[in-house]
């Protein structure tokens, strides 16, 4: 039996066991389905999640690699590009730069969505990813903002046509470089933010690639920028400009390439340009007891004072402003009005220019053509003129004349292939074998800080640059027979004291014994050494701000004939003598500043007959 009291106790119930109870009631549930909707949504988040991720990793890899595609993709087609429209087909750059920027776009969008964003705030990728995302916009700025303006633009329109440059044409261009040279600035400034050190390689590689290509263009553009303006009053469209154009012959060295065998003065009126006067070296009053002008006290102190009263040694001094200027100096005194400007290049740079403008008749009725013109110019005219007489010597004189001239008539007249020409001339100013230098402020802060004005940066930021110079001492065209390679080496990364910066060169003069007797006089005189011995002045720099540690010749210590700062820098002059088929090597040694930030190891040279090969080691470095 069940008591009352009992009884009262099971039919009442708690207000939560009523609920439950009611609920029970109305929408009964068995136990056993229930737990299958456990199990189902254990399994569908147990499936569902790894789906997730994977479907999420599959988007941010497909962005990835079109991004990766589109980085690596630009650098190239925008040279394309560029050559498309050097050759003058506009609808093939512009459907090229379409091309290009719907890759940059599609790179620009798929790393810009909100999935790509949401893992850059993740540990070790993080970095990587949001450095992509940068870099792909920056891509797609640069495309679209300074390569889109040039694609329309046809150069070839500018000419010279019939000899003359057409100004309407050169002025068309001021805008498009303008927007250009903006967009470019911006695009750099960019990439500036992103931090490559962190980077995993392949991403650090894309980025480093287009960031290596925005810094070269960069400064182009805003002296372009600077100086388009300006250009048609240098083609002469607000009356006659006149530039001397000088020809270094580097079979006699000289720190920027040689004696400036040949000159002559060009005249723009117009766009029309013309040579109105040409002159040899001997044309001039030279060995003159004091220099045509003051020189610089570091160049007097390093080369002596020849340099100023020599035109055949003007170009001793690595600044070509300081070179202009004597130049300009000794052509006032012989023929009047200097000009505002002075040009220079050698005939290895002429070499270049006749793949663009083909052959040039010559005095005896030779072709000069690319294949020939270094022989010929350098050495062969002195064996067809032997002679040290009046008659062989103005011979020479017309021989270098007519090659000089030649090749300026060709490139004028319109004759020559624009794209190949624009290609010698990059060439050649790569390898240091032009320069230019102006009185006219506009001019000169165009090329100011380049390596048309100067082999040597102003300071170690960008690169820490050594130099070694080569200045002929014999009074001949012997170098026709030397060349020289060059190594440098630096501790800048691994001490923690003031760093040591050493260049060693090695110089071969490969005239064989035999061959000194058969020489014309011209190329060696025998007046200051024996014939066929060969004299010259080493010049050798170290980093701005640094000190000279030591010299060796052969192994063996070695006292500089002078030493003095130059240019900001140490600089030493060592003298060896060769006789025929020897070698000597040179080791040259300075400190940096303790504490000072260095760039990265650079060596400029003087541009000699033969490539100089350079070889650059800092070890510890990235």
């Amino acid at each position: 039996m069940v008591s009352g009291r009992a009884q009262e106790s099971r039919n009442t119930m708690s207000p939560r066991n009523q609920s439950e109870s009611s609920r029970t009631d109305a929408t009964p549930v068995p136990r056993q389905k229930a737990s299958r909707r456990r199990k189902l949504l254990r399994r569908w988040l147990g499936w569902g999640i790894p789906i997730f991720v994977l479907a999420y990793l599959a988007v941010l890899g497909v962005s990835a690699f079109m991004a990766k595609n589109a980085l690596e993709d630009v650098i190239p087609l925008a040279g394309q590009v560029q050559d498309k429209v050097a050759s003058g087909d506009t609808a093939g750059a512009q459907a090229l730069v379409g091309e290009v920027a719907e890759k940059t776009q599609a790179a620009r969008t798929s790393t810009g969505h909100i999935l790509w964003r949401g893992v850059e705030w993740l540990p070790v990728v993080g970095d990587d990813i949001q450095s992509v995302r940068l870099a792909a916009a920056a891509a797609d700025d640069l495309v679209r903002e300074a390569l889109r303006p040039f694609a329309g633009v046809d150069v070839t329109a500018i000419g010279p046509k019939d000899g003359a440059v057409n100004l309407d044409a050169v002025r068309s261009l001021a805008e498009p470089i303008s927007q250009a040279a903006v967009a470019t600035e911006k695009v750099q400034i960019d990439l500036s933010a992103i931090d490559t050190a962190t980077l995993l390689p392949p991403v650090e590689s894309a980025v480093g690639q287009l960031t290596g290509a925005v810094g070269a263009l960069w400064p182009t553009l805003v002296r372009l920028d600077d100086l388009m303006p300006h250009l048609p009053t240098m083609l002469g469209a607000d009356g006659p400009r006149k530039y001397i154009v000088i020809v270094q012959n580097n079979a006699e060295a000289r720190t920027t390439g040689g004696n400036p065998a040949s000159l002559m003065m060009l005249t723009a009126d117009q766009g029309r340009i013309s040579i109105s006067q040409q002159a040899a070296s001997t044309n001039f009053n030279n060995d003159r007891p004091e220099p045509i002008v003051d020189l610089d006290p570091g160049t007097e102190a390093l080369y002596g004072t020849r340099v100023g009263k020599f035109i055949q040694d003007t170009t001793m001094s690595p600044s070509f402003d300081e070179t202009a200027r004597l130049v300009q100096a000794f052509w006032q005194e012989k023929y009047g009005d200097p000009g505002v400007g002075v040009l220079s290049l050698d005939p290895v740079a002429l070499s270049y220019i006749l793949k663009a403008t083909g052959s040039v008749g010559l005095p005896d009725g030779e072709q000069l053509t690319s294949e020939n013109a270094v022989q010929l110019l350098l050495n062969g005219v002195y064996f067809k003129y032997p002679n040290q007489s009046r008659e062989d010597f103005a011979a020479q004189d017309a021989y270098f004349a007519a090659a000089a001239g030649g090749v300026f008539d060709k490139i004028t007249s319109g004759s020559a292939d624009i794209v190949k020409l624009a290609q010698a001339f990059g060439k050649a100013g790569a390898e240091g074998r032009i320069y230019f230098a102006s009185t006219d402020p506009v001019e000169s802060k165009a090329v100011q800080g380049t390596t048309l004005s100067n082999p040597l940066p102003a300071d170690n930021e960008d690169a820490t640059a050594l130099a070694v110079f080569v200045n002929d001492t014999t009074e001949g065209k012997l170098d026709y027979y030397a060349d020289m390679s060059i190594e440098a080496a630096s501790d800048v990364c691994e001490t923690e004291e003031a760093p040591t910066f050493t260049t060693k060169a090695t110089y071969n003069y490969t005239l064989q014994p035999g061959e000194v007797a058969g020489l014309p006089a011209y190329i060696s005189t025998g007046r200051y050494y024996d014939r066929g011995v060969k004299a010259t002045d080493l010049v050798f720099y170290g980093p701005v701000g640094g000190t000279y540690v030591s010299a060796k010749v052969d192994g063996q210590d070695y006292v500089p004939v002078a030493g003095t700062m130059d240019e900001g820098r140490p600089a030493v002059r060592v003298l060896i003598e060769n006789q025929p088929a020897t070698s000597h090597t040179i080791e040259v040694t300075f400190a940096g500043a303790e504490g000072q930030e260095y760039g990265p190891l650079d060596v400029v040279h003087t541009p000699l007959v033969k490539k100089v090969p350079v070889e650059t080691s800092t070890p510890g470095c990235e």
